[in-house]
């Protein structure tokens, strides 16, 4: 890696996948926010900075009654270094989880992937 005086490390990339069709929809959130401003002030309150994906990434999965399920997603993307960091995002997930009427919200950190589930796991 560099030792240049212009890199500013960031930490770890962290990024999660929201169905496009609910971002904007009040039915899904509430009378004074959407889905897409609740993220959007969430991110820049906590970490300042975010990258906004909107062209269409298609995800598959199999739903709890064995049912081929698929969507289309926007990607957000944010990086930290503290563990902190991401804890915050992950409660904020599960909220948005129930929020949105989602089973879980597909994120990835670094090299690792995890399911986050509206309801814990026992």
């Amino acid at each position: 890696m560099s030792d240049s005086k212009h890199l500013m490390p960031l930490g770890k990339v962290t990024s999660f996948y929201v169905p496009s069709h609910k971002l904007d929809d009040s039915r899904f959130y509430d009378d004074n926010h959407t889905a897409r401003s609740s993220i959007h002030e969430f991110l820049m309150h906590h970490y300042r900075a975010y990258t906004q994906t909107p062209t269409p990434v298609k995800g598959f999965w199999v739903d709890p009654a064995g049912v081929l399920v698929h969507d289309v997603m926007e990607r957000f993307e944010v990086s930290f270094a503290n563990e902190t960091d991401f804890d915050q995002l992950i409660e904020f997930l599960v909220t948005l989880c129930k929020r949105l009427s989602e089973e879980a919200i597909y994120v990835t950190r670094g090299e690792r992937s995890f399911l986050v589930a509206r309801e814990a796991s026992e």
